[in-house]
């Protein structure tokens, strides 16, 4: 046994010589776990060969030790651990279910026999990309305590980003704007990395196929990127009106293409990687950065030229992105010095691959979007309830002016009854009685008959100005010229029609009010305004009809629809209920105009 120790320790000191890491550790009452190795920890960056480490261990203890050994890189091809003459073989070559010991990193159990020193060689072969990982080694209640602290730690991120994605999901529902969709998908892939690089996905979705472990990174990123450069193109597009857009968008579907031909070197030829890992981390570091500040430059100059806050909302997630790129890339490749440090800084213990940092940006990132949301929504539903209230009033508005409106009409029909039709028969009655007298017959049977007559004539008349024959039915030139005949009969009328179609019909609905509207319209020219001219023209595009009625009468004071009275409120009422907008122009002995704005969907 003594010569065996010395055995050991001989070959210890002849694998320092040989430029193989090696560290000694002493098993003993003050062990409780040790990092042997870490890439980012190292003076010199990660080796882009095979890495050697051996460890000599020393159980000061008569009693046997459980020791796990933990190599910390769940993506890792292939991990030799020869101990004593056993040589065993891991790396994420074997599916999880085939795995002797079930964990998210590479766990190799080790028992120490007490009093004994033992020689385990750990070899790490070459990766495409430069290889970052870290052993540590740990006794039993060390391991257990560390490996709760990280699912923990791991299922309160889940457990926050899950209910996020539901978040979107909840928000997509309310307001079926797509910007939500893709970010929806940014933030799936991203979830894909932390669940690939942090050996959860492994453990718990994909255990049974080493292949989906082995190329789900290079999907997660391509499906990634994609998500992104679809938000920066459906965001940036519709704030752009010049060429400046699509040569935006052409350097972003560059990018995406580079890194596209740049996995499927990774997958198809990885010598590459091999011979060039600085040019394949510097390529890979400079296209997430290009594309980075490519999006935070749109944003300030959509900001100064719309001065709309989602454009700083946009730039702020792009800053989150930028540093999540920067620490995860670098974790990877450990090229930089100054970001290894920030990416072994940890708040505690813990053995999970990913950098701590990239976590607590992800929830900061979460946790302001989801504020920024609130705060929109919140406004949204003020808008709502504030427009909501005054639908109301203009609801309750309509109502009384309906009323009025319905109440002036009776009034009309009595008045004109009372001053034309009662008049008239009360007329007849008299020439019937004279009639019975018998005095100058031949006289007075053409008398009554001019007077009944007449009668006849002025209950047309009436009737005719509230009923008007297929109303419903009729093209717009025949309705304005039909709703306004009466002016047509007492002043001079020139229509100008040349910007309407000639066969352009409305919806019932239109046609009645419209109607309605030019009928109260005539009737307040013919009332107040004396005028002795009038123009009516209207106007269509492809998304408004304009209708002007214009006179040169005595016009009015004050340039609003409040300045009137009944009348302009019943037109205002019949407008609304078609979605439009009218309003009025007046000077005093300068004549009147009133115009109509109607859309298009709303009327036909």
């Amino acid at each position: 046994m003594k010569y065996k120790k010395n055995y050991i320790l001989i070959l210890f000191f002849c694998l320092q010589v040989l430029n193989v890491f090696s560290k000694e550790i002493i098993i003993d009452r003050k062990f409780t776990s040790t990092e042997i190795y870490n890439a980012l920890s190292d003076s010199n960056p990660p080796p882009h060969k095979d890495v050697q480490i051996d460890v000599v261990l020393r159980n000061n203890f008569s009693h046997d030790q459980q020791l796990y050994l933990s190599i910390i890189n769940p993506v890792i091809d292939k991990i030799m651990i020869t101990d004593s003459a056993k040589v065993t073989m891991l790396g994420d070559y074997k599916r999880f279910t085939e795995r002797t010991y079930k964990h998210i990193n590479f766990v190799y159990p080790l028992l120490l026999h007490g009093k004994e020193t033992r020689l385990v060689h750990i070899k790490v072969f070459k990766q495409w990309q430069a290889l970052n990982f870290r052993v540590k080694l740990s006794n039993e209640n060390a391991f257990i305590k560390t490996t709760n602290h990280d699912n923990f730690f791991i299922g309160i991120f889940y457990g926050i980003l899950f209910m996020y994605l539901l978040l979107l999901i909840c928000f997509y529902i309310f307001s079926k704007s797509n910007f939500f969709i893709i970010y929806l998908s940014i933030n799936f892939f991203m979830l894909l990395l932390f669940f690939q690089y942090s050996g959860t996905g492994n453990q718990f979705i994909w255990f049974y196929s080493a292949t989906v472990q082995k190329y789900i990174s290079r999907f997660a990123v391509l499906g990634y990127l994609t998500a992104h450069l679809s938000f920066t193109r459906t965001f940036f597009a519709v704030r752009f009106k010049n060429n400046f857009s699509g040569v935006i968008i052409k350097i972003l579907v560059s990018i995406l293409i580079l890194f596209f031909l740049l996995f499927l070197v990774q997958i198809y030829n990885s010598s590459y990687g091999y011979l060039y890992p600085d040019s394949f981390y510097f390529l890979i570091s400079s296209l997430f950065l290009i594309y980075g500040f490519t999006v935070i430059g749109l944003s300030i100059y959509t900001y100064v030229e719309s001065g709309r806050r989602e454009t700083m909302w946009v730039l702020i997630g792009m800053l989150f992105h930028i540093l999540n790129w920067i620490l995860f890339i670098n974790n990877e490749f450990g090229m930089v010095k100054s970001l290894n440090y920030l990416d072994n800084f940890k708040l505690f213990d813990s053995n999970i691959f990913v950098p701590q940092l990239n976590y607590f940006i992800t929830m900061l990132e979460i946790f302001i979007v989801t504020i920024f949301i609130a705060i929109n929504y919140h406004n949204l539903i003020r808008q709502n309830n504030l427009s909501t209230r005054r639908l109301e009033f203009l609801q309750k508005r309509n109502i009384n002016t309906f009323v009025l409106g319905q109440e002036e009409e009776r009034e009309k029909i009595s008045r004109e009854i009372g001053l034309t039709i009662s008049r008239d028969i009360s007329h007849l009655k008299k020439s019937l009685s004279s009639f019975y007298q018998k005095t100058q017959e031949h006289k007075v049977l053409p008398a009554v008959l001019n007077d009944i007559e007449k009668t006849l004539q002025d209950v047309l008349d009436i009737t005719s100005n509230y009923v008007a024959p297929d109303m419903q039915e009729m093209k717009l030139v025949e309705l304005i010229t039909t709703a306004t005949d009466k002016l047509f009969s007492e002043i001079k009328i020139v229509y100008d029609f040349n910007k309407i179609p000639e066969q352009l019909q409305l919806s019932p609905v239109a046609n009645i009010n419209l109607y309605r509207i030019l009928q109260e319209i005539s009737n307040n020219i013919l009332k107040h305004a004396n005028a002795e001219n009038v123009t009516i023209s209207a106007v269509k595009d492809n998304k408004a009809l304009q209708i002007k009625i214009s006179d040169d009468g005595i016009g009015f004071s004050g340039n609003t629809k409040d300045s009137s009275g009944i009348g302009l409120m019943n037109i205002e009422s019949r407008m609304n209920s078609l979605n439009g907008n009218f309003y009025v122009l007046s000077n005093e002995k300068r004549g009147s105009s009133i115009h109509l704005i109607m859309s298009l969907k709303d009327i036909t």
